[in-house]
């Protein structure tokens, strides 16, 4: 994989692996120009055995950081979100207990597992992470409600972790939450999936935090009726600018707050028969959004290239983005540093393996 970045183009830059055959990074958070951190699984090929995968940038290169495991098979990291240099939160899944969720914390010197916290249901994993202030830190992810999935939002006060009651969409079917976003500490949205009932499609989910309570907020759906449609990602703005991201069977899917409701926003791959999917999105300013993602260049083998796009203030752009070999490619999360260089991560296959993808765009 090539090194370095050239201003106004996705670069790849070189990364590590774990110690098994598949290495996938699904979570990055950039703090500055020289500390940024990703996070993912290394498995293996059979994946029966996983372990966490943390990768730190000093600003010349990437390099893995030592992380707890506590499951003897089953480990790894969804979202991370970085508070400062000594304080660097990661969430994901561990295969042990009732309640397998796993919490990590990085205090300038080692990873730890924080204990998680009392919950009267179990939840099963953590995929999404907004920081607003160190003493503000949500998480979310998926629960279990009278043996269904539900949602799950869990909060950091800067002393414990806490669950907080969230709504679920009924009768329901599989309610989950994917992504996070925070504008202010009374204006949070996470997003996610809604399955009604079993005959149905899955449909858009959408809950607010309002300083008091989680509720849902209505969010259309793209395709109409029979059509699938998930949200993986938010990022946002303003009060007023808020974006979220997924796929549907008719294309891939990204949806706008105004403050005053959700609607769809075409994008330049919508009603394409080529499969698309967005898992990320991050927010420079209101003409300046991003979202990455896959879009297949071979249906049926099964086989991605990585997607780019930006959102200029009035249309959305493909932007080229590298690819690595001539395999599936795709990248799963991004971030920008304060400074506006943008870093996404993910996965490249070299069959029967996967090795890290990291790729960067200078301002």
């Amino acid at each position: 994989m090539s090194l370095g970045a050239r201003a106004a183009t996705w670069q790849v830059v070189s990364s590590p692996n774990g110690p098994r055959g598949i290495n996938e990074l699904h979570g990055v958070s950039a703090l500055t120009e020289n500390d940024v951190w990703a996070v993912g699984v290394s498995e293996d090929t059979e994946r029966l055995h996983a372990i966490t995968l943390v990768e730190h940038w000093n600003g010349t290169q990437w390099s893995v950081v030592p992380s707890p495991n506590p499951s003897s098979t089953q480990n790894a990291l969804n979202a991370v979100a970085a508070v400062s240099a000594n304080d660097v939160w990661a969430v994901g899944f561990a295969a042990i207990g009732s309640n397998p969720i796993l919490i990590e914390h990085w205090d300038g010197n080692a990873w730890s597992v924080v204990p998680n916290p009392p919950s009267s249901k179990p939840i099963t994993d953590l995929t999404g992470l907004a920081m607003i202030a160190a003493n503000d830190i949500w998480a979310v992810g998926i629960g279990t409600v009278e043996d269904e999935l539900g949602t799950a939002t869990l909060h950091w006060n800067g002393t414990a972790w806490s669950v907080v009651p969230s709504p679920n969409v009924v009768p329901e079917v599989d309610n989950t939450l994917a992504g996070v976003a925070a504008v202010a500490s009374n204006d949070v949205w996470a997003v996610g999936t809604q399955q009604p009932t079993s005959l149905t499609d899955p449909h858009t989910l959408i809950l607010h935090w309002d300083g008091s309570q989680w509720s849902i907020v209505p969010s259309p759906n793209f395709g109409g009726p029979g059509v699938g449609n998930h949200l993986v990602g938010a990022a946002a703005v303003s009060a007023s600018d808020v974006w979220a991201v997924g796929s549907s069977e008719a294309g891939p899917l990204t949806e706008h707050w105004d403050g005053s409701r959700w609607s769809v926003v075409q994008n330049p791959s919508g009603g394409s028969e080529v499969p698309v999917a967005f898992y990320s999105a991050v927010a420079l300013a209101s003409n300046n959004v991003w979202t990455v993602g896959e879009q297949r260049f071979c249906s049926s083998c099964g086989l991605s290239q990585t997607l780019t796009e930006r959102w200029n203030g009035r249309k959305w752009g493909i932007v080229s983005s590298p690819n690595v070999g001539s395999d599936h490619n795709e990248l799963f999360a991004a971030d920008a540093t304060p400074g506006g260089t943008l870093w996404s991560v993910g996965t490249v296959y070299h069959y029967p393996k996967q090795q890290t993808l990291i790729q960067r765009r200078l301002p």
